[in-house]
């Protein structure tokens, strides 16, 4: 699929790096010319430096052969026109975008955004899964809190650390996406064994967050 982000940090790089490992084709737009900078450097993805509010910027970058765009600035209103322009005008199928105002998700729900979700309800999440295990880079609700999607980075004395996937009695409502290693990312298979510094990319629901870092560090505690 092709696929747009427009603005963000840490979240639009986490999702643009999620996406390149399964072969989608993403473009990036942003205000912030150093972080374009770095992105254009580290990935193979079309890096636009510019305000995805105005169309020619989304033209630019190729929107018409977008499938969904994915829409993470600051501003709601800014969200929001982005989200309506890529379906009213350009007919994108699907579009999703972050909200400041937890108020909003409704709002933008029924002005015909696919899915939006809070973002004070990331930053609450995020702190706290990071309250209970350091390791968790990174903490993302979607489809409004529905699926969670957390990287976890595997230390030595973890309890699935050397252990082959199908032996270590994983969360039956949580399923590890992918395995980023080194420079590699891997689609793991029930006989793909976990080493010392692999990032598992872990998508579950919400309620089994805490069953899963049980079930990857075992009965280690907060280093």
């Amino acid at each position: 699929m092709n696929i747009l982000i427009v603005g963000g940090r840490n979240t639009s790089e986490f999702i643009l790096k999620s996406l390149i490992s399964k072969k989608h084709k993403v473009a990036i737009i942003n205000t912030d010319y150093e972080y374009c900078k770095k992105l254009s450097r580290k990935y193979d993805a079309l890096v636009i430096c510019g305000d995805g509010t105005k169309p020619y910027m989304l033209e630019e970058a190729n929107i018409y052969t977008v499938d969904i765009v994915i829409a993470l600035t600051q501003k709601d209103s800014d969200n929001l026109a982005i989200c309506q322009l890529a379906k009213n005008v350009y007919r994108i199928k699907k579009v999703f975008a972050t909200v400041t105002n937890p108020k909003n998700v409704e709002v933008f729900k029924s002005l015909g955004i696919d899915a939006a979700i809070s973002s004070t309800y990331i930053v609450a999440d995020m702190i706290e899964q990071m309250a209970t295990v350091d390791e968790i880079h990174r903490f993302i609700p979607i489809e409004d809190g529905k699926v969670s999607i957390m990287e976890i980075v595997i230390k030595e004395n973890y309890n699935v650390c050397g252990k082959l996937i199908k032996d270590i009695g994983f969360s039956k409502e949580a399923i590890i996406g992918c395995i980023i290693r080194g420079s590699n990312s891997i689609i793991p298979k029930g006989n793909t064994k976990i080493f010392l510094d692999d990032k598992l990319i872990v998508l579950s629901s919400p309620n089994a967050q805490k069953n899963i870092i049980s079930d990857v560090i075992g009965g280690v505690g907060k280093q």
